[in-house]
């Protein structure tokens, strides 16, 4: 009887932990770079997806949702001109810094250049 009460209390616990760990190495291990060629994404373990600056509109912030939404790894979306939407794991650039405002202003900053 106790075995099956600890069982009962300890697996959600041991769900929620892994599901956690599973979300932290997705976004320690997904990556985001801003260049004059464009805007790459890597969604790990999903391959690299490099997307022309000139389709690119911004960085928006996704709304945490769920259960448990203070442990939701913060992450963002990338709005193309089409109006459809990337998901972003990873919301750091090492030329930009980390943050939506801080990705917005480094594509800002890539578009100014190349107009002339």
């Amino acid at each position: 009887m106790n075995v099956i009460v600890v069982v009962l209390v300890l697996l959600p616990v041991a769900v929620l932990i892994a599901a956690a760990i599973a979300a932290l190495v997705s976004v320690r291990r997904s990556s985001l770079r801003i260049s004059a060629a464009g805007v790459e994404i890597s969604n790990y373990p999903q391959p690299a997806k490099l997307i022309p600056l000139a389709q690119v509109t911004r960085f928006e912030a996704t709304v945490p949702m769920g259960n448990f939404p203070s442990l939701r790894p913060q992450t963002g979306v990338l709005v193309l001109s089409d109006g459809s939407r990337l998901p972003v794991r990873q919301l750091s650039d090492p030329d930009a810094g980390h943050g939506i405002d801080a990705l917005n202003q480094r594509l800002d900053s890539l578009r100014r250049s190349d107009s002339p």
